[in-house]
């Protein structure tokens, strides 16, 4: 016995309108498990201008310096990394022990524009003796025109 088969049976629709929602929640679901990685940023600190373009918020690997102006309120802290108040040896010691960890460590110093130049040199020369060939100034681009 022979079976005829139809025209339709050759044409089959996939629905893939449940496929479209359950590729909208991933989405959404990724977007809010998702973080995403802030620049340190010290308010107090106001940083110079300069007319070059460049940035280092592109490296993965930063430590951040933070140098506070030098008429900054008694009992403030003079240097900040990663929110931690730090004398100048405790800065050579963190910078060393990163340096051990990652020698390709980078390093930015952000010094107030009101900061003793002496006190950003002896944070560039901190680094500089515990192991960082290059060490970065951190400053804010003048606006041109």
């Amino acid at each position: 016995m022979r079976i005829r088969r139809t025209a339709d049976e050759g044409e089959t629709i996939i629905n893939i309108s449940s496929l479209v929602d359950v590729m909208f929640i991933l989405l959404i679901f990724f977007l809010a498990t998702t973080t995403f990685k802030q620049e340190e940023l010290d308010l107090q600190v106001n940083l110079p201008q300069s007319a070059a373009d460049e940035s280092l918020s592109a490296a993965t690997k930063l430590i951040v310096i933070n140098i506070r102006a030098a008429d900054r309120p008694e009992g403030e802290p003079l240097y900040m990394v990663s929110s931690k108040q730090m004398t100048i040896e405790q800065l050579r010691d963190t910078v060393a022990e990163a340096v051990r960890g990652d020698p390709d460590q980078k390093i930015l110093v952000r010094g107030d524009r009101r900061a003793f130049h002496g006190d950003v040199a002896a944070a560039v020369t901190a680094c500089s003796e515990a192991g960082i060939r290059d060490v970065n100034i951190g400053y804010d681009k003048k606006p041109t025109g």
